[in-house]
């Protein structure tokens, strides 16, 4: 996801995760993988108690990490392989190399977070993919795909030369060909739509302005079709396939492959803190939708065609 498509899913502004190494709203371009990297399993690695679903404690055999990012499959799930690019929903607990306490779990919380792919720290966006969902896994990420990059991270006691390593359980995971519900309840039809969409439900959209439309002068949701899943509330994670397009006609990015292009992957941010997914509060998760922005001074207004994958 480039910036000009990040601002254009920001209608105000986007919190941060600790996971993450930039906002959810707005990562940060030159994201590829260093080329010298790669994913292997290692002897080195500590142990880490516990099945899928529970807490781990980790024991470290050595002070020493070992080199580049390691990956272990302590237990191989039965799901789908999480493709690149994803939104996942995993439980999660993260550890200093050598420290005693977790720096952050989702456990302690008892209930699994959701997050991009594309906007984590490189070892999750370079260590998860080609795994199964249900799949337990052990990464330990060098300071250079972690928290390095960015001076490390005070508030969770991390350096910017530590290793950090990571208990991960994949419980879902929303791909870039990820869509709502084929059997949606249609509920606007497209004559009744102020823009026009293409592609049917449960199918990849796109969104055109029509030549002289009049530009919104608020934001605004119009339900094309309804799910059947449960209303997203205020406060939850929302994962969402989008496409996006400047009043100008100007393409703006989209989630889904197109045109030979691969797609960005979904787009997942909290309800609340100035994302397009505030504007889909009791929206059922499988719905599709439209959603008008009007220009702004960080850009133009926009049109968006969402399909609602998840809430949490």
């Amino acid at each position: 996801m480039n910036r000009r498509t990040a601002r254009a899913l920001a209608l105000l502004t986007t919190a941060g995760l600790l996971l993450t190494a930039c906002s959810a709203g707005e990562p940060e371009e030159g994201n590829a993988p260093p080329e010298e990297t790669t994913t292997q399993q290692s002897s080195g690695m500590p142990d880490a108690s516990g099945d899928f679903g529970e807490a781990p404690t980790f024991t470290f055999p050595t002070e020493q990490a070992p080199d580049g990012l390691q990956v272990e499959v302590l237990s191989e799930g039965e799901g789908p392989q999480v493709p690149e690019q994803a939104v996942v929903v995993a439980h999660y607990a993260g550890i200093v190399w050598g420290a005693e306490e977790t720096f952050d779990d989702s456990y302690s919380r008892e209930t699994p977070s959701m997050f991009s792919l594309n906007s984590v720290v490189q070892g999750w966006t370079q260590g998860i993919p080609g795994h199964a969902v249900g799949s337990r896994l052990l990464l330990s990420i060098p300071s250079d795909l972690g928290y390095g990059p960015s001076g490390g991270n005070a508030d969770a006691g991390i350096g910017p030369e530590d290793t950090i390593v990571f208990v991960v359980d994949l419980v879902e995971a929303y791909g870039p060909d990820a869509t709502g519900q084929p059997d949606a309840t249609e509920v606007n039809g497209a004559a009744e739509l102020p823009v026009t969409v293409t592609g049917g439900l449960g199918e990849p959209a796109s969104v055109s302005v029509p030549d002289g439309a009049d530009e919104p002068s608020e934001v605004e949701t119009i339900v094309v079709a309804e799910g059947d899943g449960e209303p997203v509330e205020m406060g939850q994670s929302v994962a969402i396939g989008y496409a996006t397009t400047a009043w100008d006609g100007t393409p703006a990015g989209s989630s889904w492959a197109s045109d030979g292009a691969g797609g960005a992957g979904p787009y997942a941010g909290f309800v609340g803190t100035g994302s397009i997914v505030d504007m889909l509060v009791d929206v059922p998760v499988g719905s599709r939708v439209v959603v008008l922005t009007p220009p702004s001074e960080e850009g133009p207004a926009y049109a968006h065609v969402v399909d609602v994958l998840a809430a949490r």
